[in-house]
């Protein structure tokens, strides 16, 4: 008995149990990625027209993206701190929320429901500051698979929360608010305690064998709730349908805790290789990258300053230290990367990129009403782009640390990829030909996510790991900048008067002068989205350039350490 209470404390005080209850947290974490679960439930209930609830989604982006204070607080505070209020946000906001759709309090000021919906979705970047910076610096030479797991899940988690509601509360989309308010602040405060930064240790064969495993369960149940989703759409389940489903959902996400017992358990080298190869950033690739001590790495860790008996020297030495401008690859404070080409091209990037997606995303209920599919279809394709946001997330944390390995190809490359393949996204649901929807949808989806994980990355490689969490938040406001200028003034406007021109149209017939029917209602808009990924193409590919001395300096050193 006290060789098993032993056993289960190793596990549980273990660097991989805090990437476990990192991924049960991220997979109830994007809340702010449902929104078109209930957009018409607030639209109904509360009387808004399209431009009223593109601003209530600009307020939602703002909340999901702006994590500056919480990577602040990361800094001072241990990681439950930071938990803790992200659970306090969640459980507040869309308690709130749900209180006014259901009229269970008089209809809040449209101001006060902008600020409801901001502090609810800013929950999911406690969440994600507090896990993904922990794991990252707990596995610094494994970054970019670590990135993809989390990141991934939080992708997924739109997905898992639809399953969820629809065997807790069936279809009533009122009820998701209320879900959601408890929901990830439970499991937030569940797994509190293990969030914790550890020392990190030399990469083995052992540890590419477990991330192999956490990836291949991760690919197993996107691939699980993709086939839920499409059986639901063709044969609505029942209760007990729904709640088989869940069980199978929770033993899907009870499999990483045993990929654990058997990390601790088995004998080192038990393991044979695995087909991810070595991480793209070890700890001698570049000196300054992981000075932190608590990351492990760096060429100055371990190196004090020479000491005279005045301490003139020590003073010397750390005002000379202060002044230095950091090269790339380097810790950056977020003044020294706000000072940084490199740091506004990303901004932009994220601007055009994740602005177009979030604008495509959150109106997608809009769309699929616009077209004349049914509600049923509608969540069919909000859950789906849960799941291409997972592939998208996942795939190019992993697939873009292989591509640098084996043909030297850098993750701003990636990134201008992926943007100009989510250009042709757009021009294909400006198309609205027969399943423009569901094509579309995907390769929004897939390249949506892809830069949620390629961003971080390229941060965390370009101004390092010491203030990692400040910096990939302040990137992230370019979100909500970009989608308010692309959703409210753009999509919102254009909808509203399409929908205005129907109305006072004879031949429409339409008596509601907030509901817009038709291909035209969206068309103008995509194609405006696709301009602006051409752009962020552009831009990314000028990071690219500017950056490849450093990545090509980078692989010459992976390659010598690999000979």
């Amino acid at each position: 008995m006290k060789k098993a209470l032993k056993f289960a404390w190793q596990v549980v005080a273990s660097r991989w149990f805090v990437i476990a209850a990192g991924l049960w947290i991220q997979s109830v974490a994007g809340t702010s990625y449902t929104f078109g679960v209930y957009s018409q439930s607030l639209k109904e209930a509360l009387g808004y027209n399209q431009q009223r609830l593109d601003t209530l989604a600009f307020f939602k982006a703002i909340g999901g993206n702006v994590g500056v204070i919480s990577g602040l607080l990361y800094d001072v505070v241990p990681p439950w701190v930071v938990l803790i209020i992200g659970a306090v946000q969640c459980s507040f906001g869309y308690s709130m929320l749900w209180l006014a759709v259901t009229r269970r309090i008089s209809a809040p000021a449209f101001w006060q429901m902008c600020l409801y919906i901001c502090v609810a979705c800013n929950t999911s970047t406690y969440f994600s500051t507090a896990v993904v910076v922990t794991n990252v610096k707990n596995f610094p030479r494994n970054r970019g698979i670590i990135i993809g797991l989390l990141k991934g899940f939080l992708g997924l988690s739109g997905a898992i929360l639809t399953q969820v509601f629809y065997a807790v509360y069936r279809n009533d989309p009122s009820s998701f608010l209320l879900m959601v308010s408890w929901l990830p602040a439970v499991v937030a405060l569940l797994f509190m305690a293990v969030i914790r930064v550890m020392p990190a240790a030399n990469t083995d064969e052992k540890e590419q064998v477990n991330f192999t495993l956490f990836s291949t369960i991760a690919i197993c149940l996107a691939a699980y709730l993709c086939g839920i989703i499409v059986l639901e759409n063709v044969m609505p389940f029942g209760r007990v349908a729904s709640l088989v489903v869940v069980f199978i959902l929770l033993a899907f996400l009870l499999l990483p805790f045993g990929v654990v017992v058997r990390a601790e358990s088995a004998p080192h080298g038990e393991f044979a290789p695995s087909s991810i190869t070595k991480p793209l950033l070890s700890d001698q690739d570049f000196s300054g990258i992981n000075k932190d001590p608590e990351v492990g790495g760096g060429a100055d860790q371990g190196r004090q300053p020479e000491v005279e008996e005045n301490g003139v020297t020590e003073e010397a030495n750390t005002r000379t230290e202060w002044r230095r401008e950091p090269e790339r690859g380097d810790d950056y404070s977020l003044k020294q990367a706000t000072s940084s080409l490199d740091f506004w091209l990303l901004v932009i990037t994220m601007a055009c990129s994740m602005g177009s997606g979030t604008t495509a995303i959150d109106n997608m209920g809009q769309i699929g009403a616009s077209l004349g599919y049914s509600q049923v279809n509608i969540n069919t394709f909000i859950s789906l782009i849960s799941i291409w946001n997972f592939l998208g997330r996942f795939g190019a944390g992993v697939g873009s640390e292989l591509l640098f390995h084996t043909k030297n190809i850098s993750r701003p490359c990636c990134l201008a990829l992926s943007l100009a393949v989510m250009c042709v996204g757009h021009l294909v649901m400006a198309s609205a030909v027969t399943g423009s929807l569901y094509v579309g949808s995907i390769i929004l989806g897939v390249c949506y996510g892809a830069q949620w994980s390629l961003m971080p990355a390229i941060t965390s490689e370009i101004f390092g790991l010491r203030h990692f969490g400040t910096l990939f938040n302040t990137i992230g406001i370019a979100s909500p900048a970009g989608a308010y200028i692309l959703s409210v003034r753009v999509a919102g406007y254009l909808y509203d008067r399409e929908a205005q021109w129907q109305h006072r149209n004879p031949k429409f017939g339409d008596d509601d002068p907030l509901s817009c029917d038709g291909p035209s209602c969206f068309r103008l808009t995509f194609l405006i989205l696709a301009c602006v990924c051409a752009l962020g193409c552009a831009v990314s590919m000028w990071l690219f350039v500017r950056t490849k001395r450093f990545y090509q300096e980078l692989h010459n050193s992976y390659t010598r350490t690999m000979d």
